[in-house]
């Protein structure tokens, strides 16, 4: 019975897990609203059970890199190229997530996030053949984010009763319900990646297949995000993450994970260049996209019957972007669940 139950409650967590997206990712404010993060660690309702949670995400990003190479703020100053350039950002974002059964096999889920993005930057300015450099912090960002709207179908399992093999497929789309026409002070519109939305419908595709070995669980996933192109002519970079996660229930009330996430996420697009300025790096639409490698330590516990405290860590292990970007140095997430 306690092995049954532990079981059990590593398939409600692990069977909506889907990927981290960049904003897992690592990538400079990629992870905007994706579907990848707000169902990440959902417990699956049973059939007629409606589940709850809330989750909390804060990313850190404080370091740069042009390819695969670290560089540095004083490295950037002195290149000259850009004359804006971002010191470091917090990107926090609280998502709530409802999820109903509708039979063993079809289960749904609306989740819904808010947003708050801060950054210090730092200004160049030449006079007389001197460069001055100024610290300035950016007013805070918030708002709504994008709604996801997601539904996971099981295709298979070895069998009814007890199964050790499921896979399943999950169809969504995230929708623009966030704000992306935030502006500065000037009336500019604020870096594309920093809005709380995108404003495009962007379809969602998932496959997850689980393996199930007693009190050991492994799980593969794969989720890919179509970005289309907004009303203001932005269209952030499609992308792609592939994941590998390691579950073992240690008691009933206690469950340890390790996973790996690799991630490509495409170049973004300004074709009507309403969110383009060259002398800022971060609106620079050639300084978006690329591909990242995440490790995630992961501790979940399960204080009472159908309630569960997921606790999550992700580090890059390595990063290639495409020309130089702000990126993730670590990021937390926390998220609490129940089943009704």
């Amino acid at each position: 019975m306690r092995k049954s139950f532990a079981v059990a409650m590593i398939i409600a967590g692990m069977c909506v897990s889907l990927i981290q997206k960049a904003d897992a990712a690592g990538l400079c404010c990629q992870l905007s609203s994706g579907v990848q993060e707000s169902l990440s660690g959902v417990a699956a309702p049973g059939t007629d059970e409606l589940s709850l949670q809330f989750n909390y995400s804060f990313s850190k990003m404080d370091k740069f890199k042009e390819g695969s190479a670290t560089r540095s703020l004083d490295d950037l100053k002195a290149d000259m190229k850009y004359r804006t350039l971002p010191v470091s950002m917090n990107m926090i974002k609280y998502t709530m997530t409802a999820g109903y059964g509708f039979s063993p096999k079809l289960k749904a889920f609306i989740s819904v996030p808010y947003i708050r993005n801060t950054m210090d930057m730092t200004m160049g300015m030449t006079m007389m053949g001197t460069t001055t450099w100024t610290q300035n912090t950016m007013a805070p960002v918030s708002g709504l984010g994008d709604m996801t709207v997601m539904a996971l179908y099981r295709l298979y399992t070895n069998r009814e009763i007890r199964p050790t093999d499921a896979v399943t497929l999950g169809l969504g789309v995230k929708a623009p319900t966030g704000s992306f026409t935030e502006t500065n002070s000037k009336g500019k519109f604020i870096h594309a990646h920093m809005q709380p939305g995108t404003g495009s419908w962007d379809p969602l595709l998932s496959l997850i297949y689980t393996k199930m070995m007693n009190q050991f669980l492994i799980q593969a996933d794969a989720t890919y995000q179509y970005a289309t192109r907004n009303r203001e002519g932005y269209e952030f970079g499609d992308s792609t993450a592939l994941d590998l996660t390691g579950k073992y229930a240690v008691i009933k009330e206690f469950n340890v994970a390790a996973g790996l996430t690799y991630l490509f996420v495409g170049r973004a697009s300004d074709k009507d260049g309403n969110y383009t300025n060259l002398t800022s790096l971060l609106d620079d639409p050639a300084n978006t996209g690329g591909e990242s490698l995440w490790f995630s330590p992961e501790v979940q516990i399960l204080p009472f019957r159908n309630g569960m405290i997921d606790i999550k860590y992700q580090v890059p292990l390595w990063e290639k972007v495409n020309g130089v970007q702000l990126v993730t140095s670590h990021r937390l997430l926390l998220g609490v669940s129940y089943a009704f």
